[in-house]
């Protein structure tokens, strides 16, 4: 690993020259933390209770170099026509901006690519893309440990790209910026994207964080980490919807730092067939402040997909909803990690975490493993957790109906899964029921 974690490091030194910002003091500092924090703690393994439950040997046995331009394609056909509720969409292709697509935009709203913002608007970046430091895990013994973010300290070293989204002052964003993420990467390469969403006191958006990696993909290693802020009274619902292929590594990282009066709606579903990790990690920093984080992770084949949510309530009467489904069939392979943790200072506190599973297969494994972290006295925290198969006697009930085994058990998934799918935005329940038929025909 120690080898490994080295070649990383030259690879940096050597590559350094060809990462935009590096003019910028304080974004070459924040490179220079992340690839110096990875080069003392390497990729999480086994012994990082994180991310103990799955073995990331593909991850740990190979060396993936920074992607350069290929030979490859975009492929059309994975570029749907833009929603007519779609405001502002912007498409990235093996991490280059090839697009920005729009209506007339109101006065207050900036949507463009970091690169753009890095050479006409660095200021405004500066101390809102975080250091993996920001969120390293906090134990009750005051021990740092940073291990658990050392993917983030990656990404802060080699990112390229990424989207900026600023919303201005008690601007209402109309309709929903899409951040449509596309990739075909060579054999051992990775991709790292950076993204910002920062809504000032009073706005409202919507955005869709679109991933799809195309299933004819070499062996690929990629990660997307987008810092949230959502100011004073402002709102803000970030969905996240993840397509996979077999070879594809991807880790998805959502920071959000949510303020006074605010709230922050997050929505992430996965259909992959590779090893995919999705987290949330989010701070009520403030009174009144608000999160609902919903998540649907969908394996079939030998898929192996992590779900973590991590919600800290800093101040008091904050309020948090973690709802997470698992549907897994065949080899796959799936686990649910999801933390409260509410400060002295954060009475009045309401938080609630539930993960239901799903198992489809007898090879089928899930492992779920909520946690309570309680400094206040005058809460209203819950978790539960069930494992489970489809019923047999509502199974029953169906085909007595006439109605034939398989759509008798399509019925049962959906009906699963549509708890997730029912709380979204309209805009986007029909994007999320076709990732399910989709789940179905593979």
């Amino acid at each position: 690993m120690k080898n490994l974690q080295h070649k990383y490091y030259e690879s940096y030194n050597d590559n350094s020259h060809l990462l935009p910002g590096l003019d910028i003091s304080w974004l070459k500092k924040l490179r220079e933390e992340g690839i110096d924090q990875f080069k003392k703690d390497g990729f999480p393994d086994k012994s990082v209770e994180e991310w103990n439950n799955h073995s990331y040997k593909n991850l740990t046995d190979n060396y993936f170099k920074p992607h350069s331009d290929s030979k490859f394609e975009i492929n059309s056909n994975l570029i749907e026509k833009r929603d007519s509720k779609c405001s502002i969409r912007v498409i990235f292709f093996n991490g280059k901006i090839i697009n920005i697509e729009s209506d007339s935009l109101p006065e207050g709203v900036e949507v463009n690519s970091l690169t753009y913002f890095l050479k006409n608007n660095s200021d405004f970046l500066k101390d809102k893309i975080s250091s993996p430091k920001e969120y390293s895990e906090e134990r009750l013994s005051n021990i740092i440990d940073s291990r658990p973010q050392s993917i983030v300290a990656v990404n802060a070293a080699f990112h390229q790209e990424g989207a900026v989204i600023h919303i201005k002052k008690n601007v209402k964003m109309p309709g929903y910026i899409e951040l449509l993420h596309i990739g075909k990467y060579n054999k051992n390469t990775m991709q790292h994207m950076r993204s910002v969403v920062f809504l000032e006191e009073g706005s409202e958006c919507e955005v869709l964080e679109n991933i799809v990696n195309d299933t004819e993909n070499d062996l690929a290693f990629t990660s997307n980490v987008t810092d949230i802020n959502v100011s004073k009274g402002a709102s803000l619902s970030f969905h996240c919807f993840i397509k996979g292929s077999s070879n594809n590594i991807h880790i998805n990282n959502i920071h959000g730092e949510i303020h006074k009066d605010s709230q922050f709606n997050s929505t992430t579903i996965v259909k992959a067939l590779g090893q995919v990790r999705a987290e949330n990690r989010i701070n009520l920093l403030a009174e009144n402040s608000s999160t609902k984080i919903d998540m649907l992770l969908l394996g079939s084949k030998d898929a192996l997909l992590e779900g973590l949510t991590k919600v800290k309530h800093a101040k008091n009467n904050s309020t948090s909803n973690q709802n997470t489904r698992v549907i897994l069939n065949e080899n796959s392979k799936a686990s649910f990690q999801g933390k409260i943790r509410v400060n002295k200072e954060a009475d009045g506190t309401l938080a609630n975490m539930s993960c239901k599973s799903l198992l489809l297969s007898n090879k089928a494994r899930v492992n779920s493993k909520p946690e309570l972290e309680i400094l206040a006295d005058d809460v209203k925290c819950s978790h539960g957790v069930t494992i489970g198969n489809l019923s047999l006697e509502q199974l029953f009930y169906l085909r007595s109906r006439g109605i034939p085994e398989k759509e008798a058990r399509k019925l049962l998934v959906n009906s699963f899964g549509n708890i997730i799918l029912d709380d979204l935005n309209i805009n986007f329940i029909g994007r999320a029921k076709n990732i399910m038929l989709e789940y179905f025909n593979d």
